[in-house]
Formats: C-alpha cells, structure tokens, sequence
C-alpha cells in the first residue's frame, strides 16, 4: 500500500473516531438509564480501539473498592481473567492508585504475572491496560474505565488511546450533567404545574366553581382519566362536579352510585384506594364499590376524604386556645381507566390537592355562611353609586368631611387624663437610725406582723460602747479623788493652822470636782440616751414591708438612714400618682369646675373620679378619688419634674390580695369636651407651646 493510501486510510479512521465520539456525546445528552449509557460506552470502545474488552469499575462507597459494574468484549486468555479479576489486589490497588490521582495511566500484564519466555509454549501473551478517571458532575472521582489492549503497539499508540480513552471518560460527567438539568427542568415543570392548581383552586370563593376548578386541575396534575369532587351537606355527600363535564345528572346511575361511596369514606373519614380487589373494606362498603366499579369499568379508584382538621400548630400566646372540631367538607375521587396507580405513585401530588382543596373548599364554605351575605351583595350598587364617577366621588368625599367636621364638633365624649403611680397602704411608716453604728441582731423577718413596741433590730455602735467606758471610768476616778479631799477636810478642821489652810485648798478643789463630775454624770446620761437608741422598736402595729431585713444584718448605718417600712395592710389604701405638667392645667380645671358646681348646688364638693388598674392584676378596673394634689414638683428618677396626686382607693376589696408598691396606670376624668378636642388637644398644646408661642 503506497504512502498515500496509508494516509487515506488514517484520516478515514480518525474521521470514523471523531464520529464516533460526536455520537457517544449526543447520546450522553439523551440517554436516560445509565446502564444502557455504560452498555454503549463500552461496546463502542471497544469497537472503535479494536481491543480486547472494555471495563468500567465504580465504587460504591467512599474509599471502597471498585466493583466492576460493566464490561464489553473479553479477555484474551484465562491468565488475563485471573489478572482482571475483582480479587486480584495488585489490580485492585492500582484501580484505588488511579482514582485517587485522577490521572490516566498505561501498564502491561508483566507488572502482574513477571516477564516469561515468549519461546515458550505455554507462554500467555501479554496484554497492555489502560486506565482512565470517571468522575461525577462535581468533578469527584467514583470510579475507573479500564480498556484492554494488544501488548504488542508502540508508545505513541499508547498515549494516543490514553487520550481517547480520557476522553470517552468524561462522557460519564457529561451524562450526570445532563441526567441533574432534566431531573432539574422536570422538577421545574412540576412544580410549575403545581402553582396553576394552586393558582386555579382559589380564583373563587364560590362553591361549585371552587369543586370544578379542583375537579379540572386535578385531573391534569394526576394524569387522571377524571376527577370527581363531592360536597358533604352533613348527612350523605353529593357529586357536585365532575372533570371535563360543565352539566351533569345526578340521577344517573353511576352519578347516584359513585355519591353512596363518597358518603361511605366521608362518614368513617376513611380513605379508599382499589386498585383490584376490596380485600380489607367492610361488607357493606365494599358492596357499594364494587356496584360502582361494575358501571363504570375503571381499573384504579380512589375517593379521598377532605376534612378541614384544627391547627396542630404549638399556641405560642398565653390565651387558651378554644377546642376545634374537624370539619366534613366532602370527598374527591380518582379514576384512571387503563392503568394500575399505586397510592405511592402520586401521593406527593395527590397530597398537595388534597391539602388546596380542602382550604379552598372551607374557604368558600365560610363565605357561605356569612349572615345575609346575598344582601351584601346586592348592596353593592351602592358602591357603584357613590363612586361611579370623579364628581359623585368628591360629592361623597366632602359629605364624609363635613359629617366627620360636625361629630368631632358637636359630639361630647369624656376627658381622661392618664398617668401612672403606686399604691401604698394608707396607714404606714418608714423607720430611720437615729444614731450611727452596725447592725447587730434583726427580730424579724419580710410580711411579719409587729404589735407596737415591739422590738424589731438592735445595733451596736462600739465608739459609744468605748467612750461610755471611759465615762464610768471617768467617775470613778473623780469620786476616788473627792474621798481624798474629803479626807483632808475633815483632817484640817481639826488640826492646826497649817492643816487648815490645807483644807481651804481641798475644799476649793472639791468643789472644781464636783463640776468636773457633774458634767460626766450629764454626758453619761447623754450616752445612756444614745444607747436605748441602739434599739429600734415598732412605731406602730402592722406588717413589715421592707423587702428581706436580714440583709441587713452587719451592715454600717448612718443617721437619718431608713430601716424599715412598716404598714397596715388591712386598713385603707391610697394611691401616688404622678402627674406631668401638660396634664395638670386639664386637671386643675376640672376641680375648678367641680368646685363651683358643687357651690352653686349647695351640695358637698365631690373628688374627681379615678380609674384605675393594677399592674398585677390588669384584668380589674377599680375606683378612686383625688384627693389632693401637690403645689410644687418632683423630680423622677430621670430627672423629668412632675407633680404628685393622692388617690383614695374606694373597692380595693375587689383585689384579692393588694401589694404595696404595686404600679398603677389611672385615668382621671376631667369632664367632657368635644370629639375633636378629646383627639387633638395634644397635637393643639405641641404647636402653641412650640410654634405659636
């Protein structure tokens, strides 16, 4: 053959390659299954190389061996099955070799089974394996294509089925590639048609339109040959519409038929699929099936309940969610005439119908029962009157501005003021140290009941201890000195001269003594009075107040420093409110107002009335009345000044238990104004103290 018909050939041969690979990357975007896909892969492999066989090892878990999942062709001799084989480890571990690098590689039969004398007879021949990497779409290798070849061609050959056989191996990440866009894009239709069912099923708010729309997309969505939807009227369950089917005879037969079996699965809120026999179904139930199936020849049929049932949702608020029944809306049922449908073939679909009907059926149901919803309706002209036009809208809009102009100006409605406070006891009293020192032993505890006198906690102030001491000391050291002068007197009076100039001077220094003592017996008594301060004792009987005492124990106080709190809890209450200072002016004219009312009356001034809440127990409203108000202001805690107003509670027997200390939100009614007035006073008080003024 001349140089020029090799080259014919070879171009022809590389033309039959290209083409060939061309129709394997075609068929890796159309092929479905995949063991079809490695069937062909592998057959063309090894027609086009002319090799041995072919073989594809995949792994079936990560870090596993590779099992051999295809082959095509076979292998040249038995020593070539035994090298091939899944058991043979060297094999094995170069397969893991080539799929933990990911590259290509090429190696002959010696490096299993040793050189051997091509003279020998019984010599094998040895054969040369390629190998390539096959990975998935997310480029991870899972498995290895393998292709048997002469032993006896060149290097360049070698690398040049190295590279076609690479080249063939990335076909296997072309067809995952493909196999996720169609499962994406089937996917995609699916959910598609979903929505329209969803969109379709809750157009309306009728009814029977309702029952026809899931009836029609039903059909459609399930690939059914006809949907039914039946409506329960609270004894038996009436077809009401049927797919593809706008009129219908509920006399008919197989109409009348089909709604006895409805009626039966609503009623024991029992789900029937038949797909052959009624195996499992009650007699009487199973009668009314097969009486249906005997008229309308169908091979698969379902009727499915639809049933509104409560929310099983977790409450999250604190109100006692009240008890739902479920709710019987009607049934849908399912027929496919020339197939056999399993409930798990459709049940993620028929799921979903069945979950959009029953809300879009008890949607329409509710918009039934609304009380005189036909009259409604027909009073829609009136919206169609005051709004048919741009002049009939701005003759109803200032029609509706004048009305709203003469309520907010003509009618009255009450002022209230509202601000906040506390309640306390009436009868209480807070307890101060009257003298430094610590506190040494406490006699009480929180909420304990004193009678008056009572001691309630003892302190001990040791630099008074101290300077008693010396006191005493002090004393003792004067009358121990005055003993002596006395003694001298008394020994001057009868001795000579000298003795009694002696007794002049003791008795001049007695009498400096006696006022040295005097004024230690006086800061004696000083002492002894701070010390009988040391004990605190109850002012007056009550209850203690203050929030844990005994932590107070040990602890430094000073004077004028407050104790304890003590108060009657079963006498009267009072309420602090305070009182900001835009509100005070509303208040202060409605006592005006409240005073010269009562004046010109002739009756007693009557207090300004009080609501109030408290804020542990919200749930109660209680009355009071102001009593007084303050004549300057106090600051808050953040320095906000305010005046503070005390409120007589009248029922606070209404509280079960009242707690001192407790916050209160009150409202103080200050007669009545005008709608308008009780709306925008404050707006009307921002702009004249920040505006006008």
């Amino acid at each position: 053959m001349s140089t020029g018909q090799q080259q014919a050939t070879t171009e022809q041969l590389k033309d039959e390659v290209r083409q060939a690979v061309r129709n394997l990357t075609e068929f890796s975007r159309t092929a479905d299954n995949y063991g079809q896909f490695c069937e062909r892969v592998l057959n063309d492999v090894v027609r086009i190389t002319g090799a041995h066989g072919a073989l594809l090892w995949e792994m079936k878990q990560a870090n596993s061996p590779p099992a051999l999942s295809g082959f095509a062709g076979q292998a040249p001799d038995d020593q070539a099955r035994s090298v091939l084989s899944p058991e043979n480890q060297n094999h094995t571990r170069m397969l893991m070799e080539v799929i933990g690098k990911k590259k290509p590689v090429g190696i002959t039969s010696d490096a299993f089974i040793g050189a051997v004398d091509p003279e020998s007879p019984d010599a094998a021949v040895p054969f040369l394996m390629l190998l390539a990497p096959v990975v998935n779409r997310q480029q991870q290798c899972y498995g290895t294509l393998e292709l048997v070849q002469r032993g006896n061609i060149g290097k360049s050959a070698q690398e040049g089925y190295l590279r076609f056989l690479a080249q063939i191996a990335q076909l296997f990440q072309r067809w995952h590639e493909h196999r996720d866009l169609n499962q994406l894009s089937k996917s995609a239709d699916q959910w598609s048609r979903k929505v329209e069912f969803i969109n379709e099923v809750h157009q309306s708010i009728d009814g029977k339109e309702t029952a026809y729309a899931i009836a029609n997309e039903a059909r459609r969505l399930l690939k059914a040959d006809r949907v039914s939807v039946g409506k329960w009227n609270g004894r038996r369950c009436k077809v009401i519409a049927i797919s593809s089917q706008d009129r219908f005879d509920n006399r008919a037969n197989v109409v009348r038929k089909l709604s006895k079996v409805a009626t039966a699965s609503v009623s024991a809120d029992t789900q029937f699929w038949i797909t052959g026999d009624t195996d499992g179904i009650a007699p009487e139930v199973a009668r009314k099936i097969n009486d249906y199936l005997d008229e309308s020849n169908c091979r698969t049929f379902a009727v499915i309940p639809l049933v509104k049932r409560p929310d099983d949702s977790p409450n999250l608020e604190q109100k006692k969610r009240r008890r739902e029944k479920p709710v019987k809306l009607g049934a849908l049922i399912v027929e496919y005439f020339d197939a056999d449908v399993t409930e798990e073939q459709i049940s993620e679909d028929c799921g979903l119908i069945v979950n959009q009907s029953q809300l879009a059926l008890h949607n329409a149901k509710r918009h039934n029962e609304i009380f005189m919803a036909p009259v409604w309706k027909k009073l829609g002209w009136l919206q169609t009157f005051l709004f048919r036009d741009h002049f009939a809208k701005t003759m109803t809009g200032l029609a509706a501005l004048a009305g709203l102009v003469l309520l907010m100006i003509f009618m009255p409605i009450e002022l209230k003021m509202h601000v906040d406070g506390v309640m306390h006891p009436q009868i209480r009293q807070n307890i101060y140290a009257q003298t430094p020192g610590t506190v040494d032993d406490i006699f009480i505890k929180e909420n304990s009941l004193v009678k008056k006198g009572a001691p309630l906690m003892k302190l001990r102030n040791v630099d008074l201890e101290v300077q008693l001491n010396q006191t005493e000391t002090q004393l003792l050291t004067l009358q121990s000195q005055m003993d002596g002068l006395e003694y001298q007197l008394s020994v001057g009076r009868r001795g000579g001269e000298n003795q009694r100039d002696a007794g002049i001077d003791a008795g001049a220094q007695m009498q400096l003594l006696k006022k040295q003592m005097d004024s230690q017996k006086e800061l004696k008594k000083l002492l002894e009075k701070k010390r009988s301060m040391l004990d605190v004792i109850a002012p007056l009987e009550g209850s203690v107040i203050t929030r844990d005492p005994q932590r107070l124990k040990t602890y430094p106080v000073s004077p004028s420093q407050k104790l304890l709190t003590i108060s009657k809890l079963d006498g009267p209450w009072e309420l602090e409110i305070k009182i900001p200072q835009h509100k005070i002016g509303y208040i202060d004219d409605a006592i005006r107002v409240a005073q010269q009312e009562s004046k010109e009356k002739g009756e007693p001034f009557t207090f300004l009335e009080v609501t109030y809440t408290v804020s542990t127990n919200p749930n109660v409203t209680l009355k009071g009345e102001l009593l007084r108000i303050s004549d300057r202001t106090f600051p808050d805690d953040q320095g906000v000044p305010h005046y503070r107003g005390v409120v007589r509670a009248l029922d606070i027997e209404k509280l079960e238990k009242p707690r001192p200390g407790a916050g209160v939100t009150a409202s103080v009614f200050c007669g009545e104004r005008s709608l308008g007035f009780r709306c925008f006073y404050q707006l009307w008080d921002l702009i004249r103290t920040t505006v006008i003024f």
